[in-house]
């Protein structure tokens, strides 16, 4: 059997990425890429990390699933069994929690990369340094910062850490994922994108470091790839020793992937770059690998929508951030809607038509008169038999390692709790939504001094977007780590059950399977999803690398027999 590509995961997450190439088998069942490493600081994202690699190995080693799926329904933690426990100290070796940046960090990583790597030159390296300093929202925040200066922070460079790595350890190929903002992102007067493309084109000229080199010495910089146009690539040359022809700025959005556009639910757009060493590339040829890289989108009727991926997900009812009960929350639900149904009727708006403000007070009345009845606030999970299992490769990506002859089981399903006056706000978004079929937009839509937060600038359109409704008949917005603070920017599309989405939800939205457990308290685990790439997006990403990696060693073989037979 051949040996499975080993995977280096840097700056992880809870390991969207790692999850994604670990997912693609061989005919024989055996896997295509195998995480040797993974990489990660904040504990609870660690925690995730190590679970799921014990997730791979408990599946891999035929012993069967119950060690962790016992887990999740409140048995023993893996570690305290002594029948897997060789797999958690495997999973534990996997999953470092370390530091990159710090001395410590960056010893205990490269010492174990010496260890495991010597010999090993088809290796695929994957991470996404840390977007702070790159976002919008990031940058906004520095502005506002007294004597702030972007030569002085530390987060523009943790790319670096990245390129330490590359530089040391000179993997095939590697995946590098940020934030769409990186594009636009300066250091001083320039923007930082063409230098991190220029460094990651000759890291040993970058960092000063010497890896292993490869046969043709001479060429062991890499090439970047754009996944989404076959034209962009750097350094684009007519031989391998040629100067690179720099790309015009407007060409660095063909690094940025759509993930709405490759069979994602999110209208999630980042900067993706593949590089793919020298070596490699001068077997295929730069334009051929190009195309090789490139990926398939979607046509827009096969875009899925939010309510494709959380439709068949149970309902379930927000609490009452004070004396919670079921009893209470109606009694709110009936409270807030007539409320607001007989303020949209006494109240005109400029920015809403008649008809349309008494639909959205009608149905507001309807469930003040009849709330949708049954709800919980937790799901529990609970193993119900099903006549017919997974079909679809969706169904079959969603429910995981779980038994096809059962019902999905849906982990971290819990929905938060919400003061009475966000119940109102929740309430009238959805159904607004429902009414109208976009979000209310600040306050032109959100109009009513009932609805009015206590901001005293809320009517200075700063707060425009402060509440948003994840649409059921469209691919969501992003879903990113601002979920973990109120929730206000992700509603649910059903305005019955009057809530934000939970960590299930915003999982299923990045594609997680539904037996991916997130470790760590509620807001803990709404981060991780947040910072997460998509792992079905990843796979698909990985699919391009594996065609790539083969259709290298074709070649390679190819040019072997014809040595031989010269």
């Amino acid at each position: 059997m051949t040996k499975p590509i080993h995977i280096v995961d840097l700056f992880a997450g809870p390991g969207g990425l790692g999850e994604g190439f670990s997912s693609i088998r061989r005919p024989d069942g055996s896997r295509q890429f195998k995480t040797l490493v993974s990489v990660e600081k904040d504990a609870a994202a660690h925690r995730t990390l190590t679970m799921r690699a014990f997730y791979r190995l408990l599946h891999d080693s035929g012993m069967g699933m119950s060690a962790y799926y016992d887990y999740l329904l409140g048995g023993e933690h893996p570690s305290a069994r002594a029948d897997v426990q060789h797999l958690w100290d495997q999973a534990r070796e996997e999953a470092l929690c370390l530091k990159l940046g710090s001395e410590d960090g960056n010893r205990t990583l490269e010492d174990r990369l010496r260890k495991e790597l010597t010999g090993c030159s088809n290796w695929v390296l994957i991470g996404g340094p840390p977007c702070q300093a790159y976002s919008v929202a990031g940058r906004v925040r520095n502005h506002g910062k007294k004597n702030y200066r972007p030569e002085e922070d530390d987060r523009h460079f943790l790319y670096r850490e990245y390129l330490d790595v590359i530089a040391k350890f000179r993997p095939a190929v590697f995946v590098m994922e940020n934030v769409r903002g990186m594009l636009t992102s300066r250091v001083g007067k320039d923007r930082i994108f063409g230098q991190i493309l220029e460094d990651l084109r000759d890291p040993s000229k970058a960092t000063g470091h010497e890896g292993p080199r490869s046969s043709m010495s001479s060429s062991d910089g890499y090439t970047i790839f754009s996944l989404e146009d076959n034209r962009v690539y750097f350094p684009k040359t007519t031989g391998l020793f040629d100067s690179p022809a720099p790309l015009e700025e407007d060409e660095y959005n063909s690094f940025v992937i759509k993930a709405d556009e490759h069979g994602i639910p999110q209208a999630r757009h980042r900067v993706i770059l593949v590089g793919v060493r020298n070596d490699i590339v001068g077997r295929v040829g730069a334009p051929a690998m190009a195309t090789s890289l490139q990926m398939q989108r979607t046509s827009e009727h096969e875009q899925l929508t939010v309510a494709d991926v959380l439709a068949e997900l149970p309902a379930l009812r927000s609490g009452l951030s004070r004396h919670d009960s079921d009893v209470a929350w109606y009694a709110a639900i009936k409270r807030v809607a007539t409320e607001v149904a007989e303020e949209l009727l006494r109240h005109p708006s400029e920015h809403i038509k008649p008809d349309v403000r008494k639909r959205i007070a009608e149905e507001l009345l309807e469930i003040a008169k009849a709330p949708l009845s049954g709800l919980n606030r937790r799901y529990t999970p609970a193993a119900d038999p099903r006549p017919v299992g997974p079909t679809t490769e969706l169904e079959k990506w969603y429910h995981g390692a779980q038994r096809p002859n059962l019902k999905g089981l849906w982990y971290n399903h819990e929905a938060r709790s919400h003061m009475e006056e966000d119940l109102a706000r929740y309430l009238y978004c959805a159904t607004f939504a429902k009414v109208v079929g976009h979000s209310p937009i600040g306050t032109k839509e959100i109009y009513l001094d009932y609805l009015a937060p206590l901001h005293a600038n809320w009517k200075s359109g700063k707060f425009a977007d402060r509440f948003k409704v994840v649409l059921e008949d469209q691919p969501s917005k992003t879903i990113t780590s601002h979920i973990s603070k109120d929730g206000h920017y992700f509603i649910h599309y059903d305005p019955r059950q009057c809530r934000s989405l939970t960590v299930r939800e915003a999982a299923r939205l990045q594609t997680f399977p539904d037996d991916y457990y997130f470790e760590g308290n509620r807001t803990e685990q709404y981060v991780q999803v947040g910072n997460a790439v998509p792992p079905l997006l990843a796979r698909r990403i990985a699919v391009k690398v594996m065609e790539v990696l083969d259709k290298a060693q074709e070649k390679e073989e190819k040019q072997q027999v014809q040595a031989v037979q010269a």
